[in-house]
């Protein structure tokens, strides 16, 4: 069997594989990732809706060949058809080719230095001895220090005897992207409702004027079924419609694992849990915890530290960033799981008659929701009705 040594072993080159393997190489470590698959970026499973500023913040540039579209709002309709816009005079978001993406975070990762294996496919992960070493194939890889960015099937998480994701809050997802349909290239459309998407919701991601990636996730039901009759009655009549595109995936709404870290080990993207529960969005905040990650492991090789006593400093670290964060998306989350249609209406009449879309508008930030959330909790209307939304979300007090 080939043996190979590094300082740094990271599992996964997705985005929060690529940006922990970037921050750690630009430390001046050592750093080898390994990706089962034989291209970066494939196969794809996201939406590929981006806010501008977040991409910013995890240090992707704002322009690339990766951009397919940007967007400058969001239209939200209930199950009813009532609806509102949320919206900024200039764009906030951007729609992405996630392969393009994954391949520009690549080559960041390896003009930083980092080294990146394909048809690297892990089997196994031990610690042995003073090492932590990762399987594949006929090649033992040993490193100092792992971290686990395989997504929300990880098998490290289970090996280290880590809790994983409860997949009570994973959800099967699919989408197509399709030619020949009328919408605004300005706006995402997001649908709601148990018969529409239980337990998620349909969203309408324009890529130009004539096409879109329109897609759902669902708790409940078959999303291939869900998919079709929404398509048939979001776009009735319209003929010609061709599907250019289609991917499938698990969208993670069940908030962070319960420890991130372990001896020699962290836990990152996906496979921690590191996605906004509201949207199912993973790229930017998981890039965020990532890049603690990353640094936390320079420092560790560096200083020689690899105990979980020394590691835990990259879980308090993320959860000072975005521990509010993920706690009020999931009850957020939550709470939308368990209102009926007629309830879901009535808050939407609720953000129309007190023209809250506006709050929303000018307080709102795709990735950074709590604040605003608090905020409408503040409104005295809200506050009334806060008494029937805390009673629908009983079954959750534990």
């Amino acid at each position: 069997m080939k043996d190979t040594e590094t300082e740094i072993l990271v599992v996964g080159a997705g985005p929060a594989g690529l940006i922990a393997a970037r921050e750690a190489a630009q430390k001046g470590v050592e750093v080898t990732i390994l990706e089962e698959h034989a291209a970066i970026g494939r196969p794809c499973h996201c939406a590929g809706l981006l806010s501008l500023k977040g991409l910013t913040t995890i240090g992707i540039p704002s322009r690339g060949q990766f951009i397919q579209n940007r967007v400058k709002g969001a239209r939200f309709f209930s199950p009813s058809g009532l609806s509102f816009t949320v919206e900024r005079d200039q764009p906030v978001a951007c729609v992405v080719d996630r392969c393009l993406l994954d391949s520009f975070l690549a080559q960041q990762a390896e003009d930083a230095g980092a080294r990146i294996c394909l048809n690297a496919r892990v089997n196994d992960v031990k610690r042995e001895g003073s090492r932590v070493t990762a399987y594949t194939g006929k090649t033992r890889n040993a490193a100092e220090l792992l971290i686990d960015a395989e997504g929300v099937s990880s098998r490290i998480v289970r090996i280290f005897g880590l809790k994983p994701l409860n997949f009570e809050g994973v959800l099967p997802g699919l989408q197509h992207d399709i030619t020949g349909v009328h919408v605004d290239p300005n706006y995402v459309e997001v649908h709601v409702g148990r018969k529409r998407a239980p337990g998620f919701f349909a969203w309408v991601i324009p890529l130009k004027e004539d096409s879109a990636r329109i897609g759902l996730a669902c708790k409940d039901g078959n999303p291939k079924d869900l998919l079709e009759k929404f398509i048939n009655n979001r776009f009735p009549g319209e003929t010609g419609l061709e599907r250019f595109a289609t991917r499938s995936g698990m969208v993670v709404t069940c908030g962070p694992i319960e420890r991130t870290f372990d001896d020699r080990v962290m836990i990152v993207g996906d496979a921690a849990g590191h996605v906004k529960p509201t949207t199912g969005g993973g790229v930017i905040l998981g890039g965020v915890c990532a890049s603690i990650a990353g640094e936390v492991a320079a420092e560790a090789i560096k200083r020689r530290k690899f105990s979980a006593e020394f590691l835990q400093r990259y879980e308090r670290l993320w959860k000072i960033k975005l521990g509010k964060e993920f706690k009020t998306g999931l009850l957020a989350r939550k709470l939308m799981n368990n209102l009926s249609d007629k309830a879901i209406d009535k808050l939407f009449r609720l953000v129309i008659e007190e023209n809250l879309q506006t709050l929303i508008s000018v307080e709102g930030d795709m990735d950074f929701q709590s604040n605003v959330l608090m905020k409408l909790l503040k409104k005295k209307k809200v506050l009334r009705m806060l008494p029937s939304l805390l009673t629908a979300l009983s079954p959750f007090k534990n």
